[in-house]
This record gives structure tokens, C-alpha cells and sequence, in this order.
């Protein structure tokens, strides 16, 4: 397993545990070089945000 560049490692471990989970097994399995990490990293940061802005969006009294 190669390291993982500590600021990706500090982005990854501000994610929800259960996203940080499977995101560091797949690291933990497959060989990701830093500049795939960043974009998965960017990714799943964006579906984050696309789900929580949906879920705000719901919660708003019509």
C-alpha cells in the first residue's frame, strides 16, 4: 500500500465515518496515485454537498 500524502489524508478523514470507512478499505485495496485521490476526494465532497443541499431543501416548509 503506498502512503497517502498527508493533506489528503487529513481531507479524507473529514468525511462521515461511513464514507471515510469505504473510501479508506478501497484505498487500503487498490493502488491510487495522489492526483486520483484528489478527484475522488473532490467527488465525493461534491456528492456530499449535492445530498445535504437536498435534504436542507426538503426540510424547508413549503
Amino acid at each position: 500500500m503506498k502512503a497517502i500524502h498527508p493533506n489528503l489524508f487529513t481531507q479524507v478523514m473529514k468525511f462521515p465515518d461511513s464514507v471515510r470507512a469505504d473510501l479508506l478499505e478501497f484505498l487500503g485495496a487498490t493502488p491510487v496515485e495522489d492526483a486520483q485521490l484528489k478527484q475522488m476526494i473532490a467527488d465525493v465532497a461534491a456528492r456530499l454537498d449535492d445530498s445535504a443541499y437536498r435534504g436542507f431543501d426538503q426540510r424547508l416548509p413549503a
